[in-house]
């Protein structure tokens, strides 16, 4: 397993102008070969998976706040992961094993260096009040799974309410995410489509290129978490399976 007091930054960690990430990779990719600032948008979808991991393990929530962004300014900074390092190939599982590492060596505190370069701080009330949600009971990697899953289908809607805001279509979209789990029938869409505003086949129109946009949104930010486009779905279904 990887220790915090073993590592030494690779030639490969060095910030390096010259590395420049081919766009066709996904985020983690390019976080694994060195490219820090792709590694801190992951942190920033991925950051209530791990306070809830901190705060199951015993922590309050000012320590769990706290460690959470050591946790992660140390990875941006002199521990950022490494190609040979266990369950590399998705950020999920390298992530887990290094919340075991980082309890191990008692949650060492991020230097003030470290601390500076960072880019993640984060919202110590949005995160107690989402922890408060969990449900007791369960198991921790349970509880990680869980959250690290809500919070990609959250980060999943609210990238498409963007583009709803972006079309001009806002005073639509809060109509359209309930339709992603309906299966009823005609009656459900004669219902909504007056409090939408547009005919009723408008509104299948608009639901079914909703539900496409929402399926290829989805697959992009799971594809953000492995290196291989092949371990997509296998990754998409654990994500389902832990949202549940």
């Amino acid at each position: 397993m990887w220790r915090y007091e073993r590592h030494f930054p690779m030639s490969s960690e060095v910030e390096n102008p010259t590395i420049v990430r081919n766009p066709n990779r996904s985020l983690w990719e390019a976080a694994v070969t060195g490219h820090r600032a792709e590694l801190g948008q992951l942190a920033a979808r991925v950051w209530p998976a791990v306070y809830v991991w901190m705060r199951a393990s015993g922590a309050g929530a000012e320590d769990a706040a706290q460690r959470t962004e050591d946790f992660f300014a140390r990875m941006q900074t002199s521990d950022m992961p490494r190609p040979d390092e266990e369950d590399v190939a998705h950020f999920q599982d390298f992530l887990l094993h290094r919340l075991a590492a980082y309890a191990e060596a008692g949650y060492p505190p991020a230097d003030v260096a470290a601390q500076a370069a960072a880019s993640l701080v984060i919202d110590r009330v949005k995160a107690e009040k989402r922890f408060g949600q969990e449900p007791a009971g369960r198991a921790l990697e349970e509880l990680f799974s869980r959250r690290w899953a809500l919070t990609t289908l959250e980060a999943v809607l609210e990238a498409l309410r963007a583009e709803y805001a972006a079309e001009g279509k806002e005073r639509l979209f809060p109509f359209l995410p309930p339709f992603l789990s309906f299966s009823g029938g005609e009656e459900r869409y004669v219902e909504i489509a007056p409090q939408a505003g547009v005919s009723v086949s408008a509104l299948h129109v608009t639901v079914f290129r909703f539900r496409q946009r929402y399926r290829e949104v989805l697959r992009r930010f799971v594809g953000d978490t492995v290196r291989e486009e092949a371990d997509v779905d296998s990754e998409l279904t654990k994500l389902l399976v832990g949202a549940s």
